[in-house]
Parts: C-alpha cells; sequence; structure tokens
C-alpha cells in the first residue's frame, strides 16, 4: 500500500478597516492503494493571520468629524426655492471641494413630501424650504442649524455664498 501526502493552502487577503488579514485554509490529503479511489480528507485547520494595514489601508477619511447640508424641499418649487437649493450646491461645491471628495462634507437634497423623509420635518422643525447643516461626530450628531438667513440674502448672491460657507468652516472647526 501506497501513501501519498499532500499539503493544500488557499490564501484570500481581506481589508478590514486598516488591517489587511490574511485568510488559509490548509488541508493533508491522504491517498490510498495507488488507485485514487481512497482519497480521504485527514485534516482541515482554518488559520488567520494578520498583517500591517501599510497600503492595504482605505483610502477612505477615517475622520471623526462629518458636516452634512441638507437642503430640504417639496416637489413643486418656485424659482426662489431652486435658486437658494442652487446658491447653496455652489457655495459648498466651489468652497470645499477637496472636503466633498474626502467625503468630510456631504451635499443632500430631500424632498420632504416623500413619506420616508417627513421626519425630517420634525427632525429639524421645518417649517418652509431650508438649508440645514448637521454636524456628526464618530457617527452621531450632535448639533445641527437651519441657515434661515438664506432667504434674506437670496437676492444677493455674493453674500448668500459667504454666509453659508462661513457656516459650513465653523461646523468643520468646532472639534
Amino acid at each position: 500500500m501506497k501513501l501519498k501526502s499532500v499539503l493544500i493552502a488557499v490564501a484570500v487577503l481581506v481589508s478590514l478597516g486598516g488591517t489587511t488579514v490574511i485568510l488559509t485554509k490548509r488541508s493533508n490529503r491522504v491517498g490510498g492503494t495507488g488507485q485514487g479511489s481512497d482519497t480521504a480528507l485527514a485534516a482541515t485547520a482554518p488559520v488567520l493571520v494578520a498583517a500591517s494595514a501599510g497600503e492595504t489601508a482605505n483610502p477612505k477619511s477615517s475622520s471623526s468629524l462629518k458636516v452634512i447640508a441638507y437642503y430640504f424641499h417639496v416637489t413643486v418649487r418656485c424659482i426662489t426655492c431652486r435658486t437658494i437649493e442652487s446658491y447653496s450646491k455652489e457655495a459648498i461645491d466651489r468652497g470645499f471641494p477637496e472636503e466633498l471628495k474626502k467625503g468630510v462634507i456631504e451635499w443632500r437634497p430631500v424632498n420632504v413630501q416623500l413619506v420616508e423623509n417627513r421626519h425630517f420635518i420634525q427632525d429639524y422643525r421645518l417649517f418652509t424650504r431650508s438649508l440645514v447643516l448637521v454636524k456628526v461626530k464618530d457617527g452621531k450628531q450632535v448639533e445641527w442649524r437651519n441657515l434661515e438667513k438664506v432667504w434674506e440674502l437670496v437676492g444677493d448672491k455674493e453674500a448668500f455664498l459667504r454666509y453659508v460657507r462661513a457656516n459650513v468652516t465653523t461646523y468643520l472647526g468646532d472639534n
């Protein structure tokens, strides 16, 4: 009787929040009489090996601070409402391009007439179309501000843009 032993190994690389994990599975196959019919799996053992993050770390920002800019609207909007949305998006897009790219700032227009979004009316005490900044730290909302002056400033684009950018900058600077 002739026995054959072969080591079989499979490795999978997985990145878990900054740590690269190598999962391997080993098995010893024992051969039988040489006819190939008596092959059996003798032992199987998973092995977990952790390696340093290096270049496999998540490239997204791991910052615990995030600012979400919500523009709340209804389905049918007047020209002023559309202008407020447009100026607000422009203020954020042009004022904070790197922060947007890194995910530190998010722009989210939300239709509060949709059933799934109605909770925002109570959450932020909305009474009209609004631009609301929300500060999130470690995944939890810690502060919010309704930028009510957008209605007063909509006739002066540069003042509007300065107002929005100043408020976003304040939220980014408040750690």
